[in-house]
């Protein structure tokens, strides 16, 4: 499995580590959470975890098959993300 990250992700002053990090401990987890941004590529996958200093980050991945991560977003965790995430995870049943 390779864990490839774009470039821009890392913009918000997060990097690959800081999102792996966040991906390994998280305290939620939203498959399929939005559309996705290319045509053709699988719906992006939300996770909610700490940095390793124990700020709460978000991080927007998707897999490509066979098992290779592409993250492509990592900043500081919103309000209207977390909201979103809840809300939808509540929605599905599985919060």
């Amino acid at each position: 499995m390779a864990i490839e990250t774009i470039e821009s992700a890392e913009k918000h002053g997060y990097d690959r580590d800081d999102a792996i990090h966040a991906m390994a401990h998280h305290r939620w987890l939203v498959e399929g959470f939005d559309e996705p941004r290319i045509p053709g590529l699988p719906a992006p996958d939300l996770y909610i975890g700490p940095a390793p200093t124990g700020e709460l980050i978000e991080v927007m991945s998707y897999l490509s098959p066979p098992r290779d991560v592409y993250i492509f977003h990592i900043m500081k965790l919103r309000k209207k993300t977390r909201d979103r995430a809840l809300d939808e995870l509540e929605r599905r049943g599985n919060q």
